[in-house]
């Protein structure tokens, strides 16, 4: 299977030719069936990108928190449960496909970083959902675990090839600093922090990786998108220490926050062309890096103010700008989906006259 094919790169129309090549069992299977082993797993940076920001502006409007939570909880469910039917429907295509791809296998961590965030979007409501909060915030990092255990064994120990190093990798390993961000809801700050210095160590090794095969290696046109992934692990790491650690040094989240906007400026110069590129699922890469990046702006200049530094009043308007600026490309990215799954089921109806 190609890469572009794998992340989910928007087929042609059918033709009679090739359903009639289509193994008998796919083509007699229901239309909702059909539909959903096409899901692609990338959607779930989508997701990420969308609870991200809920809980961006629920920080902005602290006033507003509640109901910015709710609309931004809700919205990307019908996405998200897409990608959840889909495991329930096609394991044998997630794990034999999905999980054995350089590209979707890393990022399918969104997946249980969405969990992260729904995590920490019930807890606040305390009682029950706040132990049930606690215990998926649990299972979320445990599969996270699992799926970065299964990445280095499969691309890393067993089989290590610079072409399959891909910037989802970053996704892949560092991702799970998202743990870190969400662990004051859930009330898990400690075990936050470890996972943030896990995450840092393994983000300066990815980081090396990554650079040198970007050097080295052009990437494929459908995959190119995940460049903006750049912009994510610095800034992640920003909001995962000043969440987790009670006493932030404030000299080191100075130097992250000078290295985050440095990257986010790197990806900004690449939008444009990333933007003219046909349309393919992992556009999604472009949407979490955004509004993490918002994020980690609000979190250290807040940081800064706190302890009595005098913040420029111009970097705010910076971060306002950047959170606007996330808003646009996630819901840009968003509508994007909407019409591609749209376009998907349509290509889904021949299925049901088999």
């Amino acid at each position: 299977m190609s890469i572009s094919k794998s992340i989910g790169e928007a087929p042609e129309a059918p033709t009679q030719h090739r359903l009639e090549t289509l193994p008998e069992r796919i083509r007699k299977e229901s239309r909702i069936a059909a539909f959903h082993r096409s899901v692609p797993l990338p959607k779930g940076g989508l997701t990420l990108a969308v609870l991200a920001l809920g809980n961006l502006l629920g920080g902005m409007f602290s006033a507003q928190s509640v109901p910015i939570h709710i609309v931004f909880g809700l919205l990307p469910l019908p996405l998200f449960a897409t990608i959840i039917v889909k495991f329930l429907m096609h394991p044998g295509v997630v794990l034999s496909e999905d999980m054995s791809n350089p590209v979707v296998a890393p990022v399918s961590a969104t997946i249980l970083m969405s969990l992260m965030q729904y995590a920490s979007y019930i807890a606040p409501i305390g009682g029950i959902w706040g132990i049930l909060a606690v215990a998926l915030w649990y299972f979320a990092v445990s599969c996270n675990l699992v799926l970065m255990v299964h990445v280095a064994s499969r691309f890393v120990v067993k089989h290590f090839d610079l072409a399959n190093v891909f910037p989802t990798w970053f996704v892949g390993f560092v991702g799970i600093v998202v743990a870190s961000a969400t662990s004051a809801p859930v009330g898990q700050q400690p075990f936050g922090l470890l996972i943030f210095w896990c995450g840092f160590v393994l983000y300066a090794l990815s980081f090396v990786a990554v650079t040198i095969r970007m050097f080295k290696i052009s990437l494929p046109q459908a995959a190119r998108p995940t460049v903006a992934i750049y912009a994510a692990p610095m800034s992640l790491s920003i909001a995962g220490y000043t969440t987790a650690e009670p006493h932030p040094n404030v000299t080191l989240v100075l130097v992250m926050l000078i290295c985050a906007q440095l990257l986010f400026a790197f990806v900004l110069i690449q939008m444009p062309a990333l933007l003219r590129l046909p349309f393919a699922p992992s556009y999604a890469a472009m949407t979490f890096p955004f509004v993490i990046t918002a994020t980690a702006m609000l979190k250290a200049l807040t940081l800064f103010r706190g302890i009595g530094w005098s913040v420029p009043a111009w970097l705010f308007v910076v971060q306002k700008a950047e959170t606007a600026l996330a808003a646009i490309v996630v819901f840009y990215v968003f509508y994007l989906f909407i019409t591609f799954e749209l376009a998907q089921w349509r290509r889904t109806a021949p299925a049901l006259h088999e």
